[in-house]
């Protein structure tokens, strides 16, 4: 009903007297007041309720020790990306040839491993890991993207991307397969860095034990690696400042360089094995990929995973 009707102003009806026009007039005010009443309420919602917030990140935890493992080590973040990705169209063009895959176990926490190749310049590679997970939750697992500039020995941009379960205890997993889910991430990037499996020679075993190792070149030379690793152990409750490694390579005809120097611990990391590792060789010959197996402490046990050093053989 308008003000107008309210006042009782109608046509073709008198007016009313002077009480009823002080209580129609009453009634508007107080009609008026609500309304105000009303946007000021409006006015004054939280800001959650009218959308997302932007909030200071807030500093990781720290873990002691004693606490136990965390549920993953405690490397610098990769790039997670939880909210559901875009599927970008159209899909990735086949690459030429398939990635060469490293079956892992289910059963005795092994990755998956894939190498999915070089870039034409023989500089960037890029390779896949998927860890099952342990089976003591319906949605475990997770599924790990690494493109390593190997001039640098560090990951290019955007080039490192972990996809988990939003809720390892939901009744239906989100996303439903970890590794379709990453591939979403992965096609875009590999051609981005022109990254194809039909691009590189391996794998190359690596051959060795204690210190000493070594791989063979395609002209048959040898290149040799020395190979130690600092504060490992076999008991995953001592592993909270975890091992690091040193890494030295010699190239035939050419000094020593260090590759990797041992001074980086990653928490909870047991240890590293060059035995369960292998090399692969960039287009030109002159890059390589040496990967290194590695034990890390989870809550159900121990994962072995693997992570890569990009070199200069030339």
């Amino acid at each position: 009903m308008g003000l107008r009707a309210r006042a009782g102003i109608d046509r073709g009806r008198e007016c009313p007297g002077p009480v009823v026009r002080r209580a129609a007039t009453t009634m508007v005010r107080a009609s008026l007041w609500v309304v105000l009443l009303l946007a000021g309420c409006r006015d004054a919602e939280p800001a959650s309720a009218k959308g997302p917030v932007t909030e200071e990140p807030k500093p990781l935890p720290q873990v002691a020790a004693q606490d136990g493992p965390p549920t993953r080590a405690a490397e610098p973040e990769p790039r997670v990306e939880p909210d559901r990705p875009r599927r970008p169209e159209p899909k990735a063009p086949p690459m030429g040839a398939p990635a060469y895959r490293r079956s892992g176990s289910e059963a005795d926490g092994i990755d998956d491993f894939l190498f999915w190749g070089w870039s034409g310049d023989g500089r960037r590679f890029g390779f896949e890991t998927y860890f099952a997970g342990s089976a003591m939750a319906d949605c475990e697992g997770e599924a790990e993207l690494t493109i390593v500039d190997a001039g640098t020995d560090r990951y290019v941009d955007d080039g490192h991307v972990v996809v988990r379960h939003r809720d390892p205890e939901a009744e239906v997993c989100d996303p439903p397969d970890l590794r379709e889910e990453l591939g979403f991430r992965r096609d875009p990037r590999l051609r981005r860095e022109g990254i194809s499996p039909a691009l590189g020679t391996g794998p190359i075993p690596i051959e060795g034990s204690g210190e000493s190792w070594s791989f063979a070149l395609p002209s048959g030379e040898r290149v040799t690696l020395t190979f130690r690793v600092l504060h490992g152990t076999d008991d995953p409750m001592e592993a909270a400042d975890g091992a690091g490694y040193e890494l030295r390579m010699t190239v035939p005809g050419q000094d020593e360089v260090v590759v990797e120097n041992g001074v980086r611990r990653r928490p909870w990391f047991m240890g590293y094995d060059l035995g369960r590792g292998m090399v692969f060789l960039g287009p030109d010959g002159r890059h390589a990929a040496i990967m290194v197996a590695q034990m890390q402490v989870i809550p159900e046990g121990v994962r072995t995973t693997w992570m890569a050093n990009g070199v200069r053989l030339r």
